[in-house]
């Protein structure tokens, strides 16, 4: 058993610092966790009222921008104060993902000082094309950043925490 657990640690994983297995290994880590985020999140929530509240709030902003095109005082009134409500009621919505993420920030903290030691400023990914914001060679922390959000964008679709809103929908 020992021997085991001294042949793992000393194991030589430097190939993991170079592409493509670099690429690789950081894009199935961010998979992961995302994974666990999104999932956490959907069972964290009440998916079902939390569409009927993003809806309400979409409709909400139709009949503000509709009534202050009128110029009815009134209409315009009405209109912000039902916006108010819905937004009072959204962040209470979004008070609980909050949590979660801060529940979540300690263990990757520690996951990102491990990663950043292993990897330091070793060139990991390049990227194919001109992007704004991010450079032709990237390290841990541009590559991370890149996979995360578009992994994430992927993800809460296909879990379904991100929907398209039609503020004509029924409810």
């Amino acid at each position: 058993m020992l021997s085991t657990i001294s042949s793992l640690v000393s194991l030589n994983i430097d190939f993991l610092k170079q592409p493509p297995w670099a690429t690789l290994f950081i894009l199935v880590l961010t998979l992961a966790i995302n994974m666990v985020m999104s999932y956490a999140n959907k069972r964290s929530m009440d998916l079902p009222a939390y569409r009927k509240m993003m809806i309400g709030s979409a409709r909400a902003r139709k009949e503000l921008m509709e009534a202050t095109k009128s110029g009815n005082q009134r209409r315009i009134s009405k209109a912000q104060t039902k916006q108010s409500e819905l937004m009072k009621a959204q962040q209470k919505a979004s008070s609980g993902r909050m949590k979660l993420t801060m529940y979540v920030m300690i263990p990757f903290i520690l996951i990102w000082q491990v990663l950043n030691g292993f990897f330091g400023k070793t060139i990991i990914a390049y990227m194919p094309f001109n992007a704004p914001f991010f450079p032709e060679e990237l390290t841990i922390g541009s590559w991370y950043l890149l996979c995360s959000l578009s992994v994430n964008i992927v993800l809460s679709r296909i879990i379904g925490l991100t929907f398209e809103i039609d503020p004509d929908e029924s409810e």
